[in-house]
């Protein structure tokens, strides 16, 4: 039995038989609870005291109640200051990594300028320069200009199933076949194509380069404008756009552009080198 249930059960009772007891201690011939009351008026006041256990067991839930709400008022307290200490090493430590995000960005353009000044003083130093921009813009790793074509798709309107939808092996077939025709550099929503580069389904978006994104969806090619639409349309890619277009209603649509720039590809790193022969 809990204390409030108890206290209300058994406090009238005690007094009750407390009170019972004197009486009939003082008139013996009478009968408990018939309810005469007799002698003095400060004996029978005195006998409508509570009982000594009553009286303790609010003592006690009145200690339990205050020590309560003074360890509830404490924890809050707790709870506070290091939801607050913790909000303020979380913002440091945010500004910490950005200015080190820009410090790296500054080492990579110093060192970059420094690289292009040294191959600039040499015909030998040239050459290299014209050759990694050469690799730059077929591995993905340096930002690319020139004319192109665009190629913009989208789900059909008002698509009310996946087949209906544009799905990552769609936007690969495409790419695929943008690379077949010459393309000489691939950006989907200016997330720029390498070697190392993946278009996937996750999390019910298309990610490219680990990046999330959302319909419609433009993938820039950067070639010949003359001929890259016409070819696009001859290649598998090409022909199963087609097919999603004329089936289900996704739209696809190519526009040639006069001039473009791609940036480069944000995770290209260098996972193997060999030096030339004759060159050790």
């Amino acid at each position: 039995m809990d204390l409030l249930s108890y206290l209300t059960a058994t406090s009238l009772d005690e007094d009750y038989a407390v009170a019972s007891e004197r009486r009939a201690r003082s008139h013996p011939g009478s009968e408990p609870g018939s309810g005469a009351v007799s002698g003095s008026g400060s004996e029978a006041r005195s006998g409508v005291r509570p009982g000594r256990w009553a009286m303790v067991a609010l003592a006690v839930f009145g200690v339990l109640v205050a020590t309560a709400a003074v360890q509830t008022s404490r924890n809050e307290d707790v709870s506070a200051s290091s939801r607050t200490s913790l909000v303020k090493q979380a913002e440091a430590r945010r500004d910490e990594l950005d200015g080190k995000r820009a410090l790296i960005r500054q080492l990579q353009g110093q060192i970059t300028t420094l690289q292009a000044g040294e191959l600039a003083e040499t015909t030998r130093g040239r050459a290299v320069q014209s050759n990694l921009t050469r690799l730059g813009v077929l591995t993905g790793g340096a930002t690319t200009s020139g004319p192109g074509i665009q190629v913009l798709v989208d789900d059909a309107p008002g698509a009310t199933s996946f087949k209906q939808q544009v799905q990552a092996p769609d936007l690969q077939k495409l790419v695929n076949g943008l690379w077949l025709v010459g393309a000489e550099a691939v950006a989907v929503n200016g997330q720029r194509l390498s070697s190392l580069s993946a278009i996937r389904d996750a999390a019910g978006a298309i990610t490219v380069n680990y990046v999330s994104l959302r319909p419609p969806y433009t993938v820039s090619a950067i070639g010949n404008p003359r001929s890259m639409a016409a070819d696009l349309l001859d290649t598998p890619g090409g022909r199963a756009w087609v097919t999603l277009q004329s089936t289900f209603g996704l739209k696809f649509h190519i526009d040639n552009k006069e001039s473009m720039v791609l940036p480069a590809a944000r995770r290209v790193s260098l996972r193997t080198a060999h030096v030339p022969e004759g060159r050790r």
